[in-house]
This record gives structure tokens, sequence and C-alpha cells, in this order.
């Protein structure tokens, strides 16, 4: 599939060195996923529409440095988290990347394998299966979250990590809809 989204047609000539430095800075040299066309002439799922603005860019990345780190939520439970949000909003690229994310932070292929299908993965800890089960909850919130809701998921988490996770799954929801305006690109589908 042709980019909808290709670096000759950027508002900022200076996009993909903006864009690359970015994930740089929040992946530390640590990403374990393209995130540039092969042939560079544009970026990849949620990166392609994002990096036509360059300066929303910028404080995205600003705002996923503070969600990211661990006093805001641990990672364990962010990356289940967001692999809830993946088995409900179907993104190929997301679901290739964090399907290797998952691994790193120890979780096993089945694990992986259950988490992007939409099962509660077996042996979490009750807050991280929580926080599966929140990150599921939140990406098909439609209205306010009831309080039995609420008290289930709080009972078993600390209000901050709860919020971590509701910050996590809001800005996951934001990038999931950029990857939908790039469009289906097929060379992810059969990751899965």
């Amino acid at each position: 599939m042709e980019s909808r989204f290709p670096f000759k047609d950027a508002p900022d000539p200076a996009a993909k060195q903006v864009m690359e430095q970015l994930m740089s800075d929040l992946w530390k040299d640590n990403r374990k996923f393209p995130i540039i066309e092969e042939d560079e002439h544009a970026m990849l799922g949620y990166l392609a529409p994002l990096s036509y603005n360059t300066d929303v860019a910028r404080d995205f990345f600003a705002v996923a440095r503070t969600a990211f780190h661990p006093k805001s939520v641990k990672p364990r439970n962010r990356e289940l988290a967001v692999m809830a949000l993946i088995s409900v909003v179907d993104i190929p690229y997301m679901r290739y990347c964090h399907n290797r994310i998952g691994g790193r932070l120890g979780l096993t292929t089945q694990q992986c394998q259950d988490a992007l299908a939409g099962k509660v993965p077996e042996g979490l800890s009750e807050e991280e299966e929580a926080a599966y089960s929140l990150g599921k909850a939140l990406t098909a919130l439609a209205g306010p979250l009831d309080d039995m809701t609420y008290q289930k998921f709080a009972s078993k988490m600390e209000k901050s990590e709860l919020v971590g996770i509701a910050n996590i799954i809001g800005g996951y929801k934001w990038i999931a809809l950029l990857g939908q305006v790039n469009g289906l690109d097929q060379r992810w589908v059969e990751e899965h």
C-alpha cells in the first residue's frame, strides 16, 4: 500500500528527522519494531499522519514520555492494557509492535497471543488481570464509568495506577485513530 502521508508532501520538510528523533527519545534505542518504510518515503502506522503536524507530534511525545514512565503506570500493566485495546480496535501495525514489546516485558508468547486475541492471559497477578480488563473496559467506554465497575478495578490497584492506565488508553485511542486514518497495510495483517 502506498502511504497516504509521504514525507514529500509533509508541511514540515524536517518531518522525517523530527519523527525519528521523537521515537528515539521515547524508546531510548530499545525499540524492537520498524517505524519507517524501507524506502524511507514515509513513517509507518500512526506515525505517518502524525508526521504531518510535527508540533502536535512533539507535544504528544512529551505526554507519552510521562505516561510511559514506571511512576505513572507499571510497565507490564501498561502493556497488558494496551494489548486489551488492540484486541478491541484492530490495528495490525500496533498488534505487530506490541506483540514484541510484551515479550520484552516478560510476557510469554501464549500470554501475548491471548491478550491480543481479547482473552485475559493465564499466569498474571490479580493486579495485572485487572489492568488488562480495565484496558478493555476503557477502550469500549462510551459514557461515564459506573461505580460498580470503578470499584472492581480500584479494589485491585492503586488509584494512581488506575489513572495511569486511563491515560495510556486515552493516548492509544488517539494513535489508533491515526492508524485507522492511515489505512490498512496488509504486511502487518499476517502477524496475528
